[in-house]
């Protein structure tokens, strides 16, 4: 993935300066922001789940389709055409996985940057980074059911925090001068020290987002 983010903070510092070329034209143009759900196939590595007794009950992976919510708020500096947006996100998502009942749930977010393409057309494409943190809670059960209230001998909660970049690719989409939906796609970049069961993949945003931006 570091091509990826190489590429995106590229393009966003090149965006930067073709903008900035145009100074005259540069101001404050306003700002959105609005809801997204995601979902995507997100895996961890392999990692080892032990009784009390040190004993291993063997060898686990988070692996699965993921679901969340989240959303972000940009405001917009640049000409009529080239916008450089400034904000923040947060989103939470969580996978189950095997053995049943067992399941990972992340939440991140922090300080975003992009450049979107303000096209004469509907479709505006866009690209940028994130960069901030976030958590990890992963609820290993090697046996058992989660739908009583036994307690379970063989089960883990394990909670950690991470930081991350995470490179993106989106576009909006004019439904009306004021309203537009919003695709876009991601991967969390884990910065920090190695985690085994640190699900990551690809994640594919929907939303709506709400403009109040000036020509």
């Amino acid at each position: 993935m570091r091509p990826l983010l190489t590429a995106a903070v590229t393009a966003i510092l090149l965006s930067v300066t073709s903008v900035l070329s145009v100074a005259s034209d540069f101001r404050f143009r306003g700002y959105t922001g609005g809801m997204m759900l995601h979902s995507g196939y997100i895996q961890s590595h392999n990692f080892e789940m032990y009784a009390p007794s040190g004993e291993s009950l063997g060898t686990m992976q988070i692996r699965g389709g993921a679901v969340g919510i989240g959303g972000q708020v940009k405001f917009a500096f640049g000409t009529s055409s080239d916008l450089i947006r400034i904000g923040s996100e947060g989103h939470s998502s969580t996978v189950t996985y095997s053995p049943a009942h067992s399941y990972a749930h992340i939440g991140w977010g922090g300080i975003l940057v992009d450049y979107i393409r303000q096209t004469k057309g509907r479709v505006h494409p866009y690209i940028g980074v994130t960069v901030g943190g976030g958590g990890v809670k992963n609820h290993m059960m090697a046996d058992g059911s989660a739908s009583d209230f036994v307690t379970e001998p063989h089960m883990a909660l394990r909670k950690y925090a991470f930081m991350a970049v995470t490179p993106f690719v989106g576009m909006e989409i004019s439904l009306t001068p004021k309203l537009r939906m919003v695709v876009k796609a991601d991967w969390i970049i884990n910065t920090t020290s190695c985690q085994s069961d640190f699900p990551c993949g690809a994640r594919l945003y929907l939303g709506i987002m709400f403009n109040r931006l000036r020509d």
